[in-house]
């Protein structure tokens, strides 16, 4: 099917190359370096194809597995992709060719300045989203005599253990949440400044606790059709129906309050677009006989309805089935909304760029 018409066919296509790691970091060039290229159905049991070296390959949507491991929707693949199949589902694979002469022509210099830093910057993003080979003992994850902890706890800490619940909370709150392993320690997460809601509610357990609070972990229910308006829409598909969140809670008055600082504004700003009524969950306020439960509410539960648990060392110990460009392209809707795009500031020298591409 030629270009134009597939594009009319499937007018869904450029949102979804947007919604890419290489879209996200092509910004305003997506479209027209999407225009250059192709796009290919594959059924699932279809291998897609391989001729020519100087290939660039984007999964639009769908799954891609080979002696590499798997490829899902926004991540890229360039050189030898022998042996990968489409599983599961259909998908969809936007192709260009490097080596055309069309696409090396004088005039696309600049777009292919502008690939080459989109490669460059997700190949960044990528190795530092990649954790270290030998992970933490998962008993040692709340590690609340870290000295940093101990640091950052004390000048938290308030006249009242509710106000220092709170304190904390509005602390941990603003640090962009964005998908990724959980296999890291709460002084980790501090240095990091961003995370998931285990994570995060790993580090803001380990701050309560250094400062004097009986804290805790406390899960509810999230169904995909609220958490997954946070990750590109071809992602969903991937996805269970429901999944297990997990959040801080600490004793206010003997009784276990929701302390959920999983979300930061910017996640509430993409949230707000499909759901208007969250804009009253987005200021977090925690006191006695008061919790903050924002993700037990969007499920449809009342602001108690928990279990606490003292650790979650075997959760966080389990091994992810994702790899880092899994989790960048996890990430992308929430990127775009953070507009970290345009902060992530690459330089490539021209020849080195257009050769590098």
């Amino acid at each position: 099917m030629p270009f134009l018409s597939n594009l009319i066919a499937n007018p869904e296509l450029p949102a979804l190359f947007a919604d890419s790691v290489i879209g996200l970091y092509l910004d305003q060039a997506a479209p027209e370096v999407f225009g250059h290229g192709r796009v290919t159905h594959l059924a699932p049991g279809t291998g897609l194809p391989t001729e020519g070296r100087q290939r660039l390959n984007v999964v639009l949507d769908g799954r891609l597995a080979g002696p590499s491991g798997w490829y899902g929707p926004g991540n890229h693949m360039q050189g030898d992709q022998a042996g990968f199949l489409a599983v599961d589902m259909p998908a969809r694979i936007w192709t260009l060719d490097l080596g055309a002469t069309e696409w090396l022509a004088p005039g696309n210099r600049p777009l292919r300045l502008a690939l080459t830093r989109a490669l460059i910057a997700a190949d960044s993003s990528e190795a530092a989203a990649t954790p270290p080979q030998v992970l933490p003992d998962p008993t040692t994850l709340c590690d609340v005599d870290h000295p940093e902890i101990r640091r950052r706890a004390a000048r938290l800490r308030r006249t009242t253990p509710a106000a220092t619940a709170e304190a904390i909370m509005l602390f941990v709150h603003p640090m962009p949440y964005r998908f990724g392993y959980w296999q890291e320690r709460a002084s980790d997460t501090l240095a990091r400044g961003v995370g998931m809601c285990t994570t995060k509610a790993n580090l803001q357990v380990a701050l309560m606790r250094a400062a004097g609070l009986e804290a805790g972990f406390g899960e509810g229910p999230m169904p995909m059709t609220v958490i997954g308006k946070l990750m590109p829409e071809a992602w969903r598909a991937l996805q269970r129906p429901m999944v297990r969140h997990f959040f801080a809670a600490v004793r206010l008055g003997g009784r276990w309050h929701a302390a959920d600082c999983s979300y930061d504004d910017a996640t509430y700003g993409v949230h707000q677009r499909h759901f208007p009524e969250s804009a009253a969950l987005r200021r977090p306020v925690l006191a006695e006989g008061l919790p903050y439960a924002p993700a037990l509410c969007a499920a449809g539960l009342g602001p108690w309805d928990f279990e606490v648990v003292p650790h979650l060392a075997e959760v966080m110990g389990k091994s992810s089935r994702f790899r880092p460009h899994h989790f960048e392209a996890l990430n992308t809707r929430l990127d775009h909304a953070r507009g970290a795009q345009r902060t992530r500031i690459v330089t490539a020298e021209p020849g080195d760029g257009e050769a590098r591409a």
